[in-house]
């Protein structure tokens, strides 16, 4: 309708475009059908927000387009054309009639693994194509998914990395989401910048397992999951879909949205292939298998020792990898070995106890892990913290290092906070927790309500029920308010003792992960020799 458009906007862009109706709207644009007056054709114009307009640099921002302009591929929109108008900034793309991806998922809606592998693999050449160019995409979606004349194309190729480059602090700044939630890789939603091709493989895995079970996964699967090739935590409705659609395309799924960026298929064409199972996965090893691995590995080291003539551990870690085994068994093999191969962590600091309150007013425990853990795989700790703790929480990243805060829930929140620093070759995991709140809450709340509130229908009850002389008042209410504060103390007690036992635990459940990212992480055979890193 003509009465949705702005007319400054019709005003500004009249001498060149006869812009006639809203096709849709999203979180940062509006899109149009245009009249292309000089090339006499239907064109689509996205128009970005006016805030968003506002906070980006137009000539950095038009700059950026250009070169994304650049990209030529059959299934990949073209783009037409770029400007600003009075404060309008635009992007002009071909009108597609065939529709969007999202439009033939409506109403959960599912596609056959043979529909779904045939919009798919378009899609991945289109990303691998935009890869080697270096391109990344960012926000794969169904609404970026069009069809032209029957075959997918991937609209909005570019765009993101336009608005961040041009937009820089002040769009972080005013917080507009560069992706999706739902269809955003773990470090993508983190806020992380420094992004690979690992972050569009999660989005199209995201798309597919959307096209063929009707909705998107809702969680993250976890490492054990991966490593059965499973969706180990579906609900019963995703469980039967996926069951249907066969094993071969679940483990592929899983693997592309593995949570830690190692254990994720590392391009969009290695994903496609899984999906339509030409490539062999790799093989998991029994734990009894691992053993034997590593005692054949030491042998073989004794037989024909190394210059320095032992085999480490980072070694072996090494050699593991290159055949699938995970690092945890490597670790187990190698103890069963020689306890001396990991030293024992060191015991848990003992909270400092006030002995009024039955408890510590403070918890505070640190973990250091040889080695740095890499920025990349600061993801991976934060979904730790959120899974132990049940709480998505705040992370801010500030160099190499995060912090990540409790977020407050009704009720009354925790002071809890986790920071993870890198530097001299070191890993620095801090655990901590003020107990004010819990102290409050328990004391104020028994105090007030037994203490208090208790008080004056016990004294009722003994004097005017029980006919206990009022003289007995003054020995009476000491007795109760002691009472009082002995379940107070004893409440206290067992609930820091339970906060004891969680970040205890948390702790060491990040210094595990830690090491393991380090571990896995080791440059230890060549660098062409170790699949799925970059190469450089």
């Amino acid at each position: 309708m003509a009465s949705d458009l702005p007319p400054d906007l019709v005003a500004a862009v009249a001498d060149r475009y006869t812009v006639e109706r809203v096709l849709g709207r999203g979180g940062m644009a509006t899109v149009y059908l245009a009249w292309d007056a000089k090339h006499q054709r239907k064109v689509a114009m996205k128009v970005l927000r006016p805030d968003l307009a506002a906070s980006l640099g137009a000539e950095r921002f038009l700059k950026e387009i250009q070169i994304a302009a650049r990209l030529t591929h059959p299934h990949i929109l073209a783009l037409y054309d770029s400007g600003e108008a009075r404060g309008f900034l635009y992007y002009v793309m071909p009108f597609i009639e065939g529709g969007s991806l999202r439009q033939r998922l409506e109403g959960g809606r599912r596609l056959e693994p043979d529909e779904a592998l045939a919009v798919a693999g378009p899609v991945a050449d289109a990303l691998t194509y935009a890869h080697r160019m270096g391109f990344f995409h960012r926000d794969i979606k169904p609404e970026n998914i069009l069809f032209s004349q029957g075959h997918p194309v991937v609209a909005d190729f570019g765009i993101a990395k336009a608005i961040s480059t041009a937009g820089g602090a002040n769009l972080t700044r005013t917080g507009f989401p560069l992706g999706t939630p739902g269809y955003m890789s773990p470090e993508q939603a983190a806020g992380l910048m420094d992004l690979d091709e690992r972050t569009d493989v999660y989005s199209l895995a995201v798309l597919v397992y959307e096209m063929l079970v009707g909705e998107a996964p809702g969680r993250w699967p976890t490492e054990e999951a991966v490593r059965v090739g499973r969706f180990l935590e579906a609900a019963p409705a995703h469980r039967a879909r996926l069951a249907q659609a066969g094993t071969t395309l679940e483990a592929a799924l899983v693997r592309g949205l593995a949570i830690r960026h190692d254990q994720r298929t590392p391009t969009p064409g290695a994903l496609l292939d899984e999906l339509r199972g030409v490539a062999t996965p790799r093989r998991q090893f029994a734990e009894r298998e691992v053993r034997e691995i590593v005692r054949r590995a030491a042998e073989l080291e004794a037989t024909n020792p190394t210059a320095s003539g032992a085999l480490t551990i980072g070694g072996v870690e090494a050699l593991a990898a290159e055949v699938g085994i995970p690092v945890d068994l490597v670790h187990s093999a190698a103890q069963s070995l020689d306890v001396r191969a990991t030293p024992p962590a060191p015991p848990p600091d003992p909270p400092r106890r006030n002995r009024w309150l039955g408890g510590p007013t403070r918890l505070a425990y640190e973990r250091i892990v040889d080695g740095e853990v890499d920025e990349l795989d600061f993801p991976v700790l934060v979904d730790e913290v959120r899974r132990e703790l049940r709480n998505v929480g705040q992370v801010s990243q500030l160099g190499r290092s995060f912090t990540w805060t409790a977020t407050p829930r009704s009720g009354g929140g925790r002071t809890l906070e986790v920071v993870v620093s890198v530097r001299g070759g070191r890993t620095r995991i801090a655990v901590q927790e003020n107990l004010g709140n819990l102290i409050g809450g328990i004391y104020g709340g028994i105090g007030g309500g037994m203490g208090g509130g208790g008080a004056g229908p016990i004294i009722g009850i003994l004097v005017g029920a029980l006919g206990v002389a009022e003289a007995a008042i003054p020995v009476i209410l000491p007795l109760w308010l002691g009472v009082t504060y002995a379940v107070a103390r004893s409440s206290y007690h067992y609930a820091t003792k339970r906060r004891i036992a969680e970040l205890e635990r948390l702790a060491d459940r990040l210094a595990s992960v830690a090491r393991e990212l380090v571990a896995s992480a080791r440059p230890a055979l060549p660098h062409a020799a170790r699949p799925g890193l970059p190469r450089g």
